[in-house]
């Protein structure tokens, strides 16, 4: 299952910090938009960005593209299943897949608060608890009562690749050939395996149902029918869309003290920004390189480790920036705010991104095969580069008075 990352001290701190702001209920901290500075004013409009831009786009996208990936599971019937089916159904994966890693840079808010994550994107995938699910007369119809080391996009992506391919569709016409260190699937049927991959991949879809309604309580009346029928809960604590909660901090309503609070969950939280920065270098590729932990590889089967990571450096920028890369502000954005304010600081980030992005495509191919590639130090190096840059754009915004 997914584990937690390790987080510098200084992170930790400013988590802490930012825990303290953000939890205070003493409506004297609250600080109404009339009063703000100009430079808060700025930042105000650029979580309104990034909540429109950025946020609720990624989430309609990662909703739809798991919409498809189920309509697709559930159509595959096995002794007619096609190569073009299973060729299609992972083009769907990896689009899903890409729509997820690029929202990783705000798990605030709905996904913490509900304890989503799990049900999307749990890794390892425990095989020895699926060869033994999958042999046995259990029914595997529903995923919702799976262990977690057994649901979200891993399981899924078991069935549909192996090798960094698609499943030969034959195999899911008749039984697995998949026997690996001491994992043996040969005797398992390829009925068995769709109709596991369909019922893990209802249970991702509704997952980020609840994702994508908590935010946007503008997302379709349909997705907010299942969840109203499967008693999932979509709003904050005070009843109102996540997107609305971050837009008005210090206003009622909203969970947020202050705008400054919001900024620093947003940047620097261990779920936002500076979180998956320093996951992607911390965890995700030192956990394999170092040794602490080869397990802990994310996308083995499909063998999209590299892009994933990409794509969590991708979501930061698009925080950044105000928007996914054709639907951004103008002028509201912490790139623009920085470009003002302070813009050693905000160029500093946005070098780290770069960086970050460039030391990590250097790495080898697949990052399965070469998680001991002298190329992946200095990847997680560009990593921790990018973590204390968006931890120091924080520490201005909180320090300053502009």
């Amino acid at each position: 299952m997914k584990k937690l990352a390790h987080y510098s001290m200084a992170l930790l701190l400013c988590t802490v910090f930012t825990y303290g702001m953000s939890s205070c209920s003493d409506d004297d901290n609250k600080t109404s938009s009339t009063t703000l500075s100009e430079g808060d004013q700025l930042l105000q409009q650029a979580i309104a960005a990034d909540v429109n831009n950025t946020i609720n786009p990624t989430y309609k996208a990662l909703a739809d593209s798991c919409s498809q990936l189920y309509e697709a599971l559930a159509a595959m019937k096995t002794g007619n299943i096609t190569q073009t089916q299973v060729d299609a159904a992972c083009k769907i994966f990896l689009n899903a897949r890409s729509n997820y890693e690029r929202s990783e840079a705000f798990l605030l808010g709905a996904a913490s608060h509900f304890s989503i994550d799990p049900h999307i994107d749990s890794w390892p995938l425990d095989l020895a608890s699926l060869q033994k699910l999958l042999t046995s007369n259990n029914s595997i119809a529903t995923a919702s009562n799976y262990d977690q080391s057994l649901i979200g996009f891993h399981g899924i992506e078991f069935i549909l690749f192996r090798d960094g391919k698609s499943r030969n569709a034959q195999e899911l016409n008749s039984k697995d050939t998949y026997n690996q260190d001491g994992m043996d699937f040969t005797t398992v049927s390829g009925s068995r395996e769709i109709e596991f991959a369909a019922a893990v991949s209802e249970d991702l879809r509704n997952s980020v149902y609840q994702l994508e309604c908590a935010w946007n309580e503008n997302a379709p009346k349909s997705h907010f029918d299942i969840l109203e029928n499967l008693g999932k809960a979509y709003t904050t604590d005070l009843e109102k869309a996540y997107g609305y909660d971050l837009q008005n901090a210090g206003n009622s309503g909203s969970t947020y003290t202050s705008v400054k609070a919001t900024v620093s969950a947003i940047l620097s939280g261990d779920h936002g920004s500076a979180g998956i920065a320093d996951e992607v270098g911390n965890t995700k590729i030192n956990n394999p390189y170092s040794g602490a932990d080869v397990s802990y590889i994310e996308s083995p089967y499909s063998q999209h480790s590299l892009i994933d990571f990409q794509n969590n450096i991708h979501s930061i920028e698009n925080i950044w920036y105000g928007g996914t890369a054709n639907n951004r502000s103008n002028g509201k954005s912490f790139h623009d705010y920085f470009a003002k304010y302070e813009a050693e600081t905000g160029k500093r980030v946005e070098t780290a991104i770069t960086n970050a992005l460039a030391q990590i495509k250097a790495i080898p191919a697949p990052f399965v095969n070469n998680y001991k590639n002298a190329q992946c130090a200095k990847a997680i190096s560009a990593c921790q580069e990018l973590s204390d840059a968006l931890s120091a754009a924080d520490q201005f915004v909180q320090k300053t008075n502009k």
